[in-house]
């Protein structure tokens, strides 16, 4: 019996005796196993011949991370070496709370443990909670004064022969994803998360990334070319008191399902101030909505009058929003100055039913200031409030220190109380900010629009990698120069399977108008009661998706290879049993900027055979027959 299967085998006998356990060892160690709800999933600690702070996960009776090491670098001094398992304090979640984007009810249900974690000289605390698709754990660490947390030495070793789908930056986060296995990375190679894997066998799904991160330095990855990968901080966190690290997450699930509807990153966030939204993200000056934007269209120039025409688009598709770009602040006309001249087109927009969003640099761009001290912010947010702007993009972040960390949650609290929504560009991960700041809309963090194509495989992987850790701000669809090789219905898919509040659309609005599909673009939403992905989804190969908003189903697929497909669905898959009316938006055969219309009747329970072009796509709304 190999190594691997022996360790599982011992672990799973471990677990067997209750949610959380500790068994004595020699020499005063110990080790301890908390089990999910469903007792699917463990994660395992002890400390090793060594006194070192090693931890495992299991799920199904499958080992999904191997023995890896746990600590941190505080003051110069190594935290986790030299211990043994103390004290278990066992506790316990099971909640349901409002949340947006993949659905609207989130669940946090899960078994936890504080474990005291004994040394002579650091002794500390590790945070624990297993839930039915996946680990969090976060280090506590008793401390007065000041303290300098210079590195996370937590570890994920892969098993063997996974493959993984990672890219590389972890800055802006919009680099290329790529599949390896985890023997394929070298020394050093970075991972800005969520990095997702795909066990041997396709045993399981999971995806590392880290949540609740407020005022610390944010977390990528770092391969040691021996399939570990070392938790890698953006420069050091100054804490003062006892240090709370963000969560290291593990999301696990049996399918890709599972990952996409996993709430543990929102889950271990702080929930938001009741006196700022007290109806949470359902807060009524909280708005999701579809925005139209100049910068990708063929008339980009952000001039009053081309603003103007802009809300005329957004008004004519039922648009709620029109985001004004870089250029507003060089606006002049006569005495009346760039706010003066935006509260003309706030006025003239709000005549049409369209609201007004406004970019910002965050540091001094172009002769402007930015916004970065608290004064420049407050004063900025101040006139926005004041001239009826109702949303903020601030760009170029471009790193995750713990100073942009900090600036993330004091801006969001700023523009709350603003009553002002929010869109970080140049941006790194989300990691739960939504639910503590239901203004948060969306994030960019992604390679999207803004880039070139190709598009086809990149946007069959991102649903299942980025997407894990929440929105972001791709600017779906495009008619133009950056249609690339995609067709048009696999643009519309696009808009119905990537997921933000703040549904900025990257094509002309005049080209929407105009496009034979422009009913089925106008009655997407940004937000979604329920999504479930359909079985035949595979990274980086084909997205499908049901998605349900009231009583409205969507059925979006995208093709991400370079050959036609004929898809096979199960509606009773997603659907009651019951008659329904389908309008869809098919690839057209002959031509790739084309699609065809069609309006049919079909059954639950039957099936629908859809057909994709290369790098094609596919989009259906249906309705209950009435």
């Amino acid at each position: 019996m190999s190594f691997n299967k022996i360790f599982v085998f011992l672990l799973a006998v471990n677990s067997i005796v209750s949610g959380c356990s500790v068994s004595k060892r020699n020499e005063g160690t110990s080790s301890a196993v908390i089990l999910s709800p469903d007792g699917e999933i463990s994660m395992h600690l002890s400390a090793n011949q060594n006194g070192s702070l090693m931890y495992s996960v299991v799920y199904n009776n499958s080992s999904v991370i191997e023995p890896s090491r746990l600590g941190l670098l505080i003051n110069g001094e190594a935290i986790g070496q030299n211990v043994s398992l103390g004290k278990v304090e066992k506790y316990s979640g099971d909640e349901t709370y409002p949340t947006r984007g993949i659905h609207s009810i989130a669940t946090n249900k899960y078994k936890a443990a504080r474990i005291k974690i004994n040394s002579s000289k650091n002794p500390f605390v590790l945070d624990v909670r297993v839930f039915n698709d996946g680990v969090a754990f976060r280090y506590v660490v008793n401390k007065t004064g000041a303290s300098v947390v210079e590195k996370d030495s937590t570890t994920f070793v892969i098993p063997a022969g996974s493959t993984i789908w990672s890219q590389s930056n972890n800055k802006h986060y919009e680099g290329r994803y790529t599949k390896k296995t985890p023997e394929q990375f070298k020394r050093d190679e970075l991972i800005g998360p969520p990095a997702t894997i795909i066990l041997p066998g396709n045993k399981a799904y999971m995806a590392i990334t880290e949540g609740g991160l407020t005022d610390f330095a944010g977390m990528s990855l770092i391969a040691d070319g021996k399939r570990g990968f070392i938790a890698n901080l953006t420069g050091v966190a100054n804490k003062t008191g006892t240090v709370e690290t963000p969560w290291r997450i593990i999301e696990i699930g049996k399918d890709l399902n599972t990952l996409v509807n996993c709430d543990i990153i929102s889950n271990v966030s702080p929930a938001y101030d009741k006196k700022l939204f007290p109806e949470g993200p359902n807060t009524d000056w909280v708005k999701p909505g579809r925005s139209v934007w100049s910068w990708l269209a063929v008339k980009r120039s952000v001039t009053l009058e081309n603003m103007k025409a802009f809300s005329d688009l957004a008004a004519s598709l039922g648009f709620e929003y029109n985001l004004v770009d870089e250029g507003w602040g060089r606006w002049k006309d006569g005495d009346r100055d760039h706010w003066a001249l935006m509260k003309e087109l706030v006025d003239y927009s709000a005549k049409k039913g369209v609201k007004i969003w406004i970019w910002k640099a965050y540091p001094n761009r172009a002769g402007i200031d930015g916004i970065q001290t608290a004064e420049q912010r407050g004063e900025f947010f101040k006139k926005c409030r004041a001239i009826g702007v109702v949303g903020v993009k601030i760009d170029f972040f471009d790193q995750e220190p713990q100073s942009i960390i900090k600036y993330y949650q004091d801006a969001l609290r700023d523009a709350a109380e603003h009553k002002l929504m929010v869109n970080f560009h140049g941006a790194n991960k989300p990691t739960g900010e939504t639910r503590t700041w239901p203004n948060e809309m969306s994030r960019e963090a992604i390679r999207g629009l803004e880039n070139r194509p190709p598009w086809a495989p990149a946007n069959t992987v991102l649903p299942f990698t980025r997407y894990l850790a929440g929105h972001a701000d791709y600017t779906p669809i495009h008619f133009g120069d950056r249609m690339g090789e995609v067709t048009w219905a696999h643009h519309i898919a696009s808009m119905a399977i990537f997921t933000t509040p703040f549904l900025c659309v990257g094509a002309d609005p005049q080209s929407i108008i105009d496009n034979p599909a422009r009913e089925m673009i106008k009655s997407l939403p940004p937000t979604w009661d329920e999504t479930r992905v359909l079985p035949q989804s595979k990274i980086g190969e084909l997205a499908i998706y049901a998605r349900r908003k009231g009583d409205t189903w969507f059925l979006a697929a995208m093709n991400g290879e370079d050959k036609a497909k004929s898809i096979t669905v199960d509606l009773s898959a997603f659907l009651k049993t019951g008659s329904y009316n389908i309008s869809s938006v098919k690839d057209d055969k002959n031509k790739q900027a084309g699609a065809e219309l069609e309006e049919a009747r079909v059954v639950s329970p039957s099936v629908l055979t859809i057909n994709l072009n290369p790098s094609g796509g596919y989009v259906g709304r249906i309705n209950p027959e009435h």
